[in-house]
This record gives C-alpha cells, sequence and structure tokens, in this order.
C-alpha cells in the first residue's frame, strides 16, 4: 500500500516521469520473479525432485511469460 501512495503522489507531483518510475519497477519486479523461478527450477532438477521432461516444460513456461 505505501508503494501505491507513493507512486500517487510521484504522479500529482511529476506527471509523465512518475509513470516511467512505475514502468521500470514493474519491468525489474517482473523480471526479478522470472529470475528467481528460474533459480529454484534449477535447484529442483539438480536434486532430482523432478524429471527433465518436467524441468524443460516449466523452463519453457517461465520463457514464454517474459
Amino acid at each position: 500500500m505505501v508503494l501505491f501512495d507513493l507512486l500517487i503522489l510521484l504522479f500529482v507531483f511529476l506527471g509523465i516521469p512518475a509513470l516511467v518510475v512505475l514502468a521500470i519497477v514493474f519491468l525489474v519486479r517482473r523480471s526479478s520473479n522470472h529470475a528467481s523461478r528460474l533459480a529454484t527450477l534449477d535447484e529442483l532438477r539438480a536434486s532430482g525432485k523432478i524429471t527433465p521432461a518436467e524441468y524443460e516444460r516449466q523452463r519453457s513456461s517461465i520463457i514464454s511469460g517474459v
């Protein structure tokens, strides 16, 4: 909620530049989420908890969402 309030203040005082900041924050968070999911998937594969076929299927799914 604090982030939302901050974004509203940025938009009110800065206008369009605030929208650019918002877009950058969104893209960074999204990229971090994908990287985190891929790292977790690598760990599952390395530990043998998922099959190579399942690894490839999940990896393709994550990458297609980028």
